[in-house]
């Protein structure tokens, strides 16, 4: 409220191209999979990758126009870009809070902020609750979810009768549903590329229409992803949480020299949890302005009453009072301020843990991240190879062991799951599977033939 006064990864892999199997592999074309499993195993892959790019549209419950940029990783981070009606802002989630930076049209615009909040938000970090923006970004973009909102599939058709087109110059086929059209590459290894659909969650801020966006995998380098969270995350010390309440009492001016003067203000935590305040003041006198001033206090415990002091100490200030001093007459002065909740900043520690964890990946056998390898079972020889991937958790083994029907569909008589290292967090998992897939490329001249996730476009 606005208020005016006066007065190293350590895993050896034997993989190699000169290895020969128990069997040679065929060389017949691998027959073309049914819709369904293309879609399925695009799906899957979705849900394999530890970061995903969106770039689209989707209209919010209250009819905004909201586009996005953004990157999303499995753990639900984000960071990016967005526009609302054409207003665009910053776009950062870490630990499943939203912040929004943006400039003061954005603010003045965006329905249920004070207009007389805007200019000190401006340029500013937000802590933002999902129902102001009307969209929960975490929780529309992760991928476990995701998936749900792509509907059925119409009554499979061929791969020849399904219609094809192109999407951002890549060939794809387009598969109606019966809540949009889902666009999946036309050959190996598939994915998604693109979903239109016409709706999205049954409740606010997840009840979104219209939803139009191209998906590209952001898993190829990890350890930049989570250093650029990480520094973004550090910009957050001074990020404003306009929707925590302070009550602000009565202010007084104290110690008002020739080289300064301060407003003390008093102010009362009226919210649930411990807060610290910043407050920011311009002062003026004879109708000019002549400076500004930023203080901090706290934190204030809920219901706990402090004071926060801001001390003017400008040249304009000094030349005012001098003259105040020396000239006969009425010299008014007074500062108009602003005093608004900090939020708690997120600890960018375990970004940065995890940014050095993705550029020296470790193997910790302990660990529940488990990069697997899904082969055709003649044998370990590159022709074999069908595709890396990472799984979480105890029963890890269901994830592959569900994909070895694509496998089998694609070409190869049996498929089998290998374990290849276990880490301790998933970045260094992706870390690990994408060095071999780099691996595999420098040696074969491509990925391995169904491998989506970490396998950027050279």
């Amino acid at each position: 409220m606005m208020r005016y006064g006066l007065g190293t990864l350590m895993v050896a892999v034997l993989l190699c191209s000169g290895c020969t199997g128990d069997e040679p592999p065929t060389n017949a074309p691998a027959p073309a999979p049914s819709t369904t499993d293309t879609v399925a195993q695009s799906i899957v892959d979705l849900k394999g990758a530890g970061a995903v790019n969106y770039n689209g549209s989707l209209t919010a419950p209250a009819g905004d126009k909201v586009t996005m940029q953004v990157t999303v990783t499995k753990a639900g981070e984000a960071m990016g870009t967005l526009s609302v009606n054409e207003l665009a802002a910053s776009v950062l989630v870490v630990d499943h809070t939203l912040y929004l930076k943006a400039g003061l049209d954005f603010w003045l615009k965006l329905s249920g902020v004070p207009d007389s909040t805007a200019p000190t938000v401006a340029d500013r970090w937000v802590k933002a609750p999902g129902v102001l923006l009307g969209v929960d970004i975490e929780r529309i973009f992760d991928t476990e979810t995701l998936p749900s909102l792509f509907g059925k599939p119409l009554p499979d058709q061929p791969p020849d009768a399904i219609k094809r087109t192109k999407v951002a110059g890549r060939d794809v086929l387009e598969v109606p549903t019966d809540t949009g059209v889902l666009y999946v590459g036309a050959s190996a290894p598939y994915g998604l590329v693109r979903f239109d659909l016409t709706k999205s969650g049954k409740s606010d801020p997840t009840k979104v229409r219209d939803l139009a966006f191209s998906v590209t995998d952001a898993t190829g380098d990890m350890a930049a992803l989570y250093r650029d969270l990480a520094a973004r995350a550090t910009e957050l010390e001074t990020a404003y949480d306009p929707f925590t309440g302070v009550k602000q009492g009565p202010h007084r001016f104290q110690n008002c020299g020739v080289a300064s003067c301060a407003i003390v203000v008093e102010l009362t935590n009226v919210g649930k949890q411990p807060v610290r305040v910043a407050i920011k003041a311009t002062w003026t006198a004879s109708g000019n302005t002549i400076g500004s001033c930023d203080s901090r206090v706290g934190p204030l415990q809920p219901n706990q009453a402090g004071t926060a002091t801001c001390t003017l100490a400008s040249p304009q200030w000094t030349q005012f009072y001098r003259r105040a001093q020396s000239v006969a007459g009425q010299h008014p002065y007074g500062a108009e301020w602003t005093a608004m909740a900090l939020i708690t900043p997120p600890d960018p520690t375990g970004l940065r843990t995890l940014a050095t964890s993705a550029q020296t990946p470790v193997a910790n056998p302990q660990g529940n991240q488990h990069v697997f390898l899904i082969r055709g079972s003649a044998g370990k020889d590159d022709k074999q190879i069908w595709k890396y991937g990472v799984a979480t958790g105890a029963d890890w083994r269901k994830i592959p062991d569900e994909q070895l029907r694509f496998c089998t569909a694609g070409g190869m008589p049996s498929c089998v799951v290998d374990e290849v290292a276990a880490t301790g967090d998933p970045a260094s998992a992706h870390a690990l599977a994408r060095q071999l897939v780099d691996a595999y490329r420098g040696r074969v001249g491509s990925c391995p033939p169904a491998q989506w996730v970490g396998c950027p476009p050279q």
